[in-house]
């Protein structure tokens, strides 16, 4: 992965650069209340939150399918940092 600029259009502002899935886990988790420290448990909380709040399925397989997720619904913006 290269580095990336990553901003949250909805909720919550939020807008971090990462370099890879680590790097975007661990800027999610930072502004995170409480966060798992397993990785697929806390994508599975983030995108259950998501689910209710913005009332939209997100898929957590991984991090690729997360962000792609809530770029499709329109919760995220990926640009080339």
């Amino acid at each position: 992965m290269t580095n990336k600029r990553y901003r949250m259009l909805k909720g919550e502002p939020l807008e971090f650069t990462a370099d890879s899935d680590a790097a975007f886990l661990s800027c999610l988790r930072k502004a995170t209340i409480s966060p798992k420290s397993d990785d697929k448990a806390f994508l599975r909380e983030r995108a259950m939150s998501d689910c209710e709040y913005f009332g939209v399925s997100v898929d957590f397989s991984d991090v690729p399918s997360y962000i792609n997720s809530l770029v499709r619904h329109g919760l995220m913006e990926v640009v080339d940092a």
